[in-house]
């Protein structure tokens, strides 16, 4: 019996992304992923047909804090969606979400950016799939700030943390606007 998308995200998080890697001087790939899955705080959401994906991908965004988790993964593998529009995408919508304190970011199989190593797993999945994750904007920058005190960026691709957690901080003045219209 093959895997569903869900199971298959949730064995690369507990075997790949919550595991001490030597590449990353002992971190886990994602330090937090752990104890989010653990208190039910991941939420993770099937779209079966390409055209249901973007309307999935803003309805969760839009209700990500009254859900009260600090990730919603939307995931499909119906892939009438390439790489490079998905990327279109996910950033035009990030200018609309980082004012309300929400960030996405995209993944695609068929993305050619750089390899980076760390994020290089043995792990076989049985199913192609794109998705986006969506998380708490503020709570990303302050959980990233903290790592980066203590060390956990240092053994980056520098190339990967630009397209990444630079990247994301470039909308903290869309943040700050969104707080200003809000008070």
């Amino acid at each position: 019996m093959s895997k569903t998308i869900t199971e298959e995200i949730l064995d690369w998080s507990e075997n790949f992304l919550e595991k001490p890697s030597d590449k990353l001087g002992g971190w886990a790939v994602c330090p937090y992923a752990k104890s989010a899955r653990l208190k039910n705080q991941v939420k993770i959401v099937e779209v079966e047909q390409s055209k249901d994906f973007l309307p999935t991908v803003v309805k969760e965004a839009r209700t990500i804090k009254k859900q009260n988790k600090k990730l919603i993964v939307v995931a499909s593998d119906d892939f009438n969606i390439e790489a490079s529009e998905l990327g279109y995408y996910i950033d035009a919508l990030n200018y609309t979400f980082v004012m309300d304190d929400v960030y996405l970011m995209a993944f695609h199989p068929e993305d050619d950016g750089e390899e980076v190593e760390f994020l290089e797993d043995n792990l076989e999945t049985e199913n192609d799939f794109y998705m986006v994750l969506i998380q708490p904007y503020n709570e990303l920058e302050e959980a990233s700030k903290t790592l980066h005190k203590k060390g956990y960026y240092d053994k980056w691709d520098k190339e990967y943390y630009r397209d990444t957690v630079v990247k994301r901080k470039t909308y903290r003045s869309i943040y700050n606007d969104g707080k200003k219209e809000k008070s």
